[in-house]
């Protein structure tokens, strides 16, 4: 039978980093009317060690503010849009590691998440802070470093203009968890190269310029990860109810990600079950959480669905005006 968790507004999907809840013995929150979450055993929501529990508004739900954003991985494919290497609109040649300029020509409003990250450049790039880019217009964000080796244009043939400009050139899904939590908690450079040479290694990734984004380079551990991604693929695409998810490895929560728009989460998670997978494919335990454990961990992030919560060290929030978009597990 199923079981569910009652909570606010329209979704909720899931993050963290590979944090054990085990030890939590306090009551979850109350459930706020809005959202639940799915506890029922389902086979088609867990691969080897790793298991989505999928979180459901009570309505199919639209919002309109939420579901015509576009997310990253979309704009980097869209004519007009750029990331660049920070410099003040063009204006100034002095190099900025801890911020990049991004270019919107489009009619699209872009959403960048935090842990996103950018290939290229003089060195990859992952996103500090959820950001929105409005249509026809240029902004320049703050980033970290996740490729500590390298400090010069990534096409070392490129014309001496085209490096100049310092483009980034592709995506590469949203970071581990290990990584955002990093990013989201301590702030600090230094800890993020640690999150990302940790990854990196468990997976067999090393590189000389230590990029996080040598995960995609063929390998056993990178066919490893291959599987667990195809497995989940297209799994929540027919349920327009599911706004995110509890992901749980073993007998940690890796994160909890819940989005404003069914549509919105759907787009995202591929993105977002790359890291959760970096993670979940270099742990052996298969002990699975019980469903207090799972539930307090939805309802840490889910409450902040309700308008006067805010964000807290253990979970955050990004909204546009009134409307939340993201809920997450730092």
């Amino acid at each position: 039978m199923m079981k569910n968790i009652l909570f606010p507004a329209f979704l909720v999907l899931l993050f963290a980093a590979c944090q054990n809840d085990n030890a939590t013995t306090t009551k979850p929150d109350t459930p706020k009317k809005g959202l639940s979450l799915q506890l029922e055993s389902n086979p088609e929501w867990q691969y080897k060690n790793l298991r989505l529990y999928p979180v459901l508004a009570e309505n199919e739900s639209t919002n309109n503010k939420v579901s015509h954003l576009k997310t990253l991985s979309e704009a980097m494919n869209t004519p007009g849009f750029r990331v660049l290497e920070r410099k003040q609109f063009g204006r100034e040649s002095d190099t900025w590691y801890h911020g990049v300029t991004v270019q919107n020509k489009t009619q699209d409003t872009i959403l960048l998440m935090s842990g996103d990250v950018v290939t290229g450049g003089n060195q990859d790039r992952v996103m500090a802070y959820h950001e929105i880019v409005l249509p026809g217009t240029v902004k320049n964000v703050e980033v970290f470093c996740v490729e500590a080796g390298r400090s010069h244009y990534y096409d070392q043939s490129a014309s001496a203009a085209e490096k100049s400009v310092g483009a980034f050139k592709g995506y590469y899904n949203v970071a581990s968890p290990q990584v955002r939590h990093a990013i989201q908690t301590t702030g600090n450079q230094g800890d993020v190269w640690a999150a990302v040479a940790k990854v990196t290694e468990a997976n067999g990734a090393t590189s000389n310029t230590k990029a996080y984004a040598a995960m995609e380079t063929a390998s056993e551990q990178k066919a490893k990860r291959d599987a667990y991604l195809k497995f989940f693929d297209g799994k929540f695409s027919n349920d327009s109810k599911v706004v995110g998810v509890v992901a749980v490895c073993g007998d940690k929560v890796l994160g909890v990600d819940i989005f404003g728009d069914a549509n919105l989460f759907r787009r995202q998670l591929p993105a977002l079950l790359h890291g959760y997978v970096a993670e979940a494919a270099t742990t052996e335990t298969q002990t699975q959480l019980g469903d207090d454990v799972v539930q307090f961990a939805f309802g840490k992030v889910a409450k902040l669905a309700a308008p006067a919560e805010k964000s807290t060290e253990a979970a955050g929030k990004f909204s546009i005006g009134g409307d939340w978009v993201h809920l997450y597990k730092k």
